[in-house]
């Protein structure tokens, strides 16, 4: 791909420090388009604040997961395709990509799933670096490929228009909703998009080879996006994130985490798992890729018999009974877990492994579900947030619902 082949924004807002963009999104622009979402399980929590104030309905796509290293990644095509089919009144689709592993999504595949059923797609790109695209050796944002509107996340909150078929259609609607809000900071029409020094990008790049280049000669880690092809939904790799396996050299993810964090310059150590690590390396400077090396060669050996992880797959979620915003505005109580099976949760209760919520408001909890969450709160580095207690024994469950309205 050549920087003249990555598509331009039709316009871009930008927000005010801290504005809440899927929250805003959800709430002021969606309603418009129709009644429900089709949206990732693991979108951001605002996502879930916007369904809150809009009483919009909600389909909630399970994304693929990485059962050796228990982190998920990517909505499927297909998935997206028949979630929209089973709701005529579907608004938009709602996904994100890449993932905080450096997953990829299928953008062309699932922009024409989303406007094969007459809706936009929508793609939160906050784990994308750099934020503009341009350059033949930098990932094209989720524009070039199709995606209709792509949200930023951040001290400074970003959403960039495409100029697919549901243009004209969604730019008066934000214009409204941002001068509702009152609290855009500024717009920047395609024409006075800033440029971009390639010189640090360039020099990240290269870091970003050489780092890969070196673990996999030394043998001790390995890199877990190499597995990606085996996936669903994975398209490619964002080339600035690189995901260690740490497993394999004798020590955990979050031991190595506490060890690494801030011993390079440009190379932020992101998040871990029991197995894996994420770092990122920046583009404002160069990054100090040799003493990033020095340092996560120079772990030491913690364990020779980590434990296996937990190779469980996602239970299948229960019927959506209510809305979010119902289950919200309801009567709860805690209930034990085995007592919840068939009840209506009213709360977001997320596994870890692999980090996607297993129950969302307003789903019939299952035995399957509560099977599932008993299993990874017994698990070496498993926990569950969202439920009643650490180990998900209780859940809070929506006892009377009453219209919000």
């Amino acid at each position: 791909m050549s920087p003249t082949e990555v598509r331009p924004a039709r316009k871009i807002w930008v927000l005010s420090h801290g504005s809440p963009l899927e929250h805003f999104i959800t709430a002021l622009v969606v309603p418009a388009l129709g009644r429900s979402m089709v949206v990732q399980r693991d979108a951001p929590a605002s996502v879930l604040d916007g369904l809150v104030l809009s009483g919009l309905d909600a389909a909630f796509l399970r994304p693929s997961v990485d059962l050796v290293h228990g982190i998920a990644h990517c909505v499927r095509a297909e998935d997206l395709a028949e979630a929209a089919e089973e709701r005529p009144d579907v608004a938009v689709a709602h996904i994100v990509s890449p993932t905080r592993y450096g997953a990829v999504a299928d953008i062309r595949a699932l922009a024409d799933a989303a406007h094969g059923a007459g809706i936009p797609l929508i793609v939160d790109e906050t784990w994308r670096s750099p934020l503009f695209g341009g350059h033949p050796e930098v990932l094209p944002d989720a524009l070039a490929h199709g995606a209709d509107l792509t949200v930023v996340r951040g001290a400074t909150p970003v959403l960039r228009l495409g100029d697919g078929p549901h243009a004209d259609l969604l730019r008066p609607l934000i214009d409204r909703a941002v001068d509702l809000a009152g609290r855009a900071s500024g717009e920047v029409p395609p024409a006075e998009q800033p440029a971009r020094s390639w010189d640090h990008v360039l020099d990240s790049l290269e870091a970003a080879v050489t780092v890969r280049a070196a673990v996999r000669k030394e043998g001790r880690f390995s890199l877990v996006d190499e597995g990606f092809a085996g996936i669903g939904g994975i398209a490619a790799t964002e080339p600035l994130r690189i995901t260690v396996n740490t497993r394999d050299g004798g020590i955990s993810g979050h031991q190595a985490f506490r060890r690494l964090a801030g011993v390079a310059r440009g190379v932020t150590v992101e998040t871990a798992t029991e197995t894996v690590l994420s770092v990122v390396l920046g583009t404002e400077v160069e990054p100090d890729a040799e003493g990033f090396l020095d340092a996560l060669h120079a772990l030491p050996v913690l364990h020779t018999d980590l434990p296996q992880p937990l190779r469980l797959a996602l239970p299948e979620p229960g019927p959506g009974r209510l809305t979010v915003r119902e289950a919200f505005f309801g009567t709860d109580r805690v209930v034990p877990s085995a007592t919840a099976v068939g009840m209506v949760s009213a709360a977001t209760v997320t596994a870890c492994p692999p980090g996607v919520p297993v129950l969302m408001p307003g789903e019939v909890i299952t035995a399957e579900t509560v099977a599932f969450l008993h299993a990874v709160a017994r698990s070496k580095g498993g926990r569950i947030s969202g439920a009643a207690d650490a180990d998900g024994q209780s859940l809070r469950v929506v006892e009377e619902s009453v219209d919000p309205w």
